[in-house]
């Protein structure tokens, strides 16, 4: 019932005055949109033929992830690692003295998987919303 019914309908009774709550406004439920993360990473070939690769996920040349050593078919569960969409990712291989080899950069564009096949590599990174 609106306020001034309300009031109307209290002036008939003879009522002198009459408690009228505030109109309070009610939100839905609040959802924060979700951003996007690194669920997982698989090493399909690795890069290096000496030993393990040592990769790293570098976003605006901060690494992001790692460096984890990973060998031809390991596959590792990310901790749900963030990664703004719209951003380039870049897989790369520690390689310590020598300079570290870029395995490729893919713009996050949404879940899916993204795979990284640059310097004779093949890994795929899963992306997730968050």
């Amino acid at each position: 019932m609106s306020s001034v019914r309300r009031i109307v309908a209290a002036a008939a009774l003879g009522l002198t005055s009459v408690a009228i709550a505030p109109v309070i406004a009610q939100a839905g439920p609040v959802s924060p949109q979700a951003g996007l993360v690194i669920t997982h990473i698989k090493c399909n070939e690795q890069e290096d033929n000496t030993g393990a690769d040592d990769a790293y996920l570098v976003v605006d040349g901060a690494t992001i992830w790692g460096p984890v050593q990973m060998t031809t078919g390991d596959s590792k569960d990310v901790q749900r690692v963030a990664v703004p969409q719209g951003k380039v990712l870049t897989l790369m291989e520690g390689d310590w003295p020598d300079d570290d080899d870029n395995l490729g950069a893919k713009t996050i564009n949404g879940p899916g998987d993204y795979t990284f096949t640059d310097d004779g590599a093949n890994y795929v990174v899963t992306v997730a919303n968050g």
